[in-house]
């Protein structure tokens, strides 16, 4: 889907992640706290059952590090928390946790590009969403001689602030389809979002796996796709082992994968449509604001928050306070507790035939989604950019929830 840009100037061009170093990511914890890449640090921890630590990982993503931690460990992906996924095409640090296992046991832990920069004893468990944000520093490739001018101009342009926009890894990471599962799956058709999820092809899938999904979308037999179906597709032979017993029973084949990756596909459509309405309003009027938009101040990080949001009355004074950065536009992630749907979400909503109400799944109840807020335009933090010998090197902190890539596209995006 293509997505409208803030500013209108020509952005910088060049080569993001040409290897992990031009991507760094240093977690901000919920108390403020930056993991710093690098930084050994020892911390007075308290008696529970669980151990917090200090991951560092390069060319990891969170998932396989941890997974490749618990093989060390001899134990699995359940015992580990964590606040938020990093990519795999980058340096980063995060916090996680893990159960019943000794901090000296994880500092004692050698893996090729992870390292365990801290660890300490805790009471609870860390889970998604404990963390303040992220600060990044990225390096882009080849950009324009002049990318300090148009950096400047294009933060000046936007006033400082950048889209919302969910990023495309928000979509799956190879096959971007992980909205179109969560389309079928509100819409009640399970069927459309099993056969979806094994058979859609991307062409930047290994051509084992693309040709399986092709066999299977021409024979549909899921007993013979189990004996052809390779064995790093694990998702997809887990449907395909109910299947072959119960041919029919979409929803509850659906049940065998993990409730967190069956919730990913509600949440994906859920992004989606907030890009698709975000896109459309700023194509129609920018940045500007709108009788009855949802506004919300900064919390004590310098971030918005979004948990206090409030229905803007005099849209002259609102455009003031937005504009000196103390107010944030704010909108409806939809969901099925939606109270006030604005204008923008409903038109597109409208277009994909969907109702706030397809969100609580009566068939799957443990996937529906009520909904949330999100701040339409966000601050670059301690914002800077320096240009040396054809590299441009961008440094900022975003709140959590909001993704790098989204920032990038604005400056990079568009050269001329």
């Amino acid at each position: 889907m293509e997505l409208a840009y803030l500013s209108k100037l020509p952005g910088i061009g060049g080569v993001m992640k040409s290897c992990p170093e031009d991507f760094l990511v240093e977690e901000i914890t919920a108390g403020g706290e930056i993991l710093e890449l690098d930084k050994t640090f020892e911390r007075a921890g308290e008696e529970g059952d669980f151990t917090y630590f200090v991951l560092q990982k390069r060319n990891w993503n969170t998932l396989q590090a941890l997974k490749e931690v618990g093989r060390k460990l001899h134990c699995g992906l359940k015992r580990f928390g964590y606040a938020g996924v990093k990519d795999r095409n980058a340096v980063t640090t995060q916090l996680a946790s893990a159960f019943k296992i000794e901090p000296v046991t994880l500092r004692d832990i050698h893996i090729k590009d992870i390292k365990i920069n801290a660890a300490w004893k805790a009471k609870e468990k860390m889970r998604i969403g404990d963390l303040t944000g992220n600060r990044f520093t990225i390096s882009v490739r080849e950009v324009t001689p002049d990318a300090e001018e148009r950096v400047r101009d294009i933060h000046a342009s936007s006033k400082g602030l950048v889209p919302n926009y969910f990023g495309e890894q928000r979509f799956g990471s190879i096959r971007k389809n992980t909205h179109l599962v969560g389309k079928a799956i509100i819409s009640g058709n399970f069927k459309e979002a099993v056969l979806g999820y094994l058979t859609y092809i991307d062409e930047g899938e290994e051509t084992e796996g693309k040709e399986a999904r092709r066999q299977l979308a021409a024979e549909g037999d899921f007993k013979r796709a189990l004996e052809y179906f390779p064995s790093y597709l694990g998702y997809e032979l887990t449907l395909l082992n109910y299947l072959s017993s119960y041919p029919n029973d979409y929803v509850n084949a659906m049940r065998k994968l993990p409730r967190g990756l069956s919730l990913m596909f509600v949440h994906a459509y859920q992004s989606y449509l907030f890009n698709k309405a975000l896109s459309k309003r700023i194509s129609e009027r920018d940045s500007s604001v709108i009788a009855g938009d949802l506004v919300c101040r900064m919390n004590s990080f310098g971030f918005p928050d979004v948990t206090n949001a409030e229905r803007v009355d005099d849209v002259a004074e609102a455009e003031k306070r937005i504009e000196k950065g103390e107010l944030f536009l704010t909108s409806e992630v939809v969901g099925s507790e939606t109270k006030e749907i604005g204008d923008y979400e409903r038109q597109i909503m409208e277009e994909e035939g969907i109702k706030k109400e397809n969100f609580l799944i009566h068939s799957f109840p443990e996937i529906s989604s009520r909904g949330s807020k999100r701040c339409m335009f966000i601050p670059l933090k301690d914002f800077k950019f320096n240009y040396y010998e054809g590299i441009g090197k961008f440094a900022f902190s975003l709140q959590g929830g909001a993704y790098a890539t989204s920032v990038m596209r604005e400056f990079v995006d568009r050269c001329k």
